[in-house]
């Protein structure tokens, strides 16, 4: 089922307006950077990924019927609930993490929900004239179902229609420092030069 075209407009004015009289309209999730990256890090016996992607991005190519912002924000609730369930279960299936070689189940969380969808497409829709706007980036995360230990490799895979990410792998070190005390920690790799850029490698192995 599709919207009217007379019906959609009146709901896109709807939500337009609606952002436009709200300053801070939109959710706590949602950032204006350029790139998306993806942080795995490794703590404490479990693993997590942290994304931050251009969630429009993602759900106008996994949906390519709707081939914009404002095709999306005038969907009727069935066809936009269903565009959003596609691209969550996309993310969720297309996205592979290997500890070792060995693959380890990922839950994924923080997923906006339609409404949420609704009213980003429609603030996005509502500004695409701007040379200046930049994308959404939404966080979103992935936690390891399994306990890990003693890991030597991470090798992550997110679905093509996420687009480039930029990939980081963390692995944080903690100590307890006395009052006025120091800490000390050791750098265990090269570190990647700053003009790295997604699909392109800093440092070869």
């Amino acid at each position: 089922m599709t919207a009217h075209p007379a019906n959609g407009v009146r709901r896109l004015l709807w939500i337009v307006a609606l952002c436009a009289s709200l300053p801070l309209c939109g959710t706590a999730w949602a950032h204006t950077l350029d790139v998306n990256t993806a942080q795995i890090a490794l703590q404490d016996g479990r693993v997590e990924v942290t994304l931050e992607i251009d969630l429009l991005g993602l759900v106008i190519a996994a949906n390519p019927q709707h081939a914009d912002a404002t095709s999306l924000a005038i969907l009727d609730e069935f066809a936009l609930t269903l565009a959003v369930q596609r691209s969550r279960s996309l993310l969720q299936s297309g996205s592979h993490l290997r500890l070792d070689g060995k693959a380890i189940p990922l839950t994924l969380s923080g997923f906006p929900s339609v409404g949420d969808i609704r009213f980003m497409a429609a603030s996005a829709s509502a500004t695409a004239d701007n040379s200046q706007t930049h994308a959404q980036l939404v966080t979103l995360r992935f936690l390891g179902t399994r306990p890990v230990s003693g890991v030597r490799n991470v090798d992550l895979v997110l679905p093509k229609e996420a687009g480039s990410v930029l990939m980081t792998f963390v692995q944080p070190a903690t100590s307890l420092a006395a009052a006025g005390g120091r800490a000390t920690f050791s750098v265990l790799g090269p570190q990647p030069s700053p003009a790295a850029r997604p699909g392109t490698s800093a440092a070869s192995k």
